[in-house]
């Protein structure tokens, strides 16, 4: 899997969002194997202003997702050494809790088509990309 396309996409002076009034920092759980991508990713997010929770697996995403009470949202791999995106995304569904938007993304063409109920972003992905995508996915507040 390439991440250039979303390396070489990034500008040399990112838009920071900040906190508005009591609103609380908008916070992201992002879950990708790939220690690559990972960095990339949270890099992206931070540079805009985002708290970055960073997992490797659906176990130790599970376990951050459970030490906030309220999270801006959701990114996951499909892939994942301990289990799929989508089988993280069906747990934090069935918590209690409002469970914040989830975008799944995967170099898998076929990866759409396994959940259909997914915000899907397929793999590379241009910083533009992942910027519309997140833009549309989050309330006004939030991004």
């Amino acid at each position: 899997m390439r991440v250039a396309p979303l390396l070489e996409s990034l500008p040399d002076h990112l838009p920071v969002v900040h906190g508005s009034g009591n609103a609380p920092w908008p916070t992201l759980l992002i879950v990708d194997s790939d220690p690559e991508m990972l960095r990339t990713l949270v890099f992206f997010f931070e540079k805009r202003g985002f708290h970055v929770a960073a997992a490797a697996s659906c176990a130790e995403a599970k376990l951050l997702f459970a030490r906030r009470t309220h999270w801006t949202m959701l990114i996951s791999d499909y892939h994942l050494p301990d289990g799929t995106g989508w089988e993280f995304c069906c747990w934090v569904r069935d918590h209690p809790r409002a469970a914040p938007p989830f975008l799944l993304i995967s170099a898998s063409p076929n990866c759409a088509a396994f959940c259909p109920e997914a915000e899907f972003l397929a793999k590379p992905f241009s910083a533009e990309q992942l910027e519309a995508r997140i833009r549309a996915m989050l309330p006004a507040r939030a991004s």
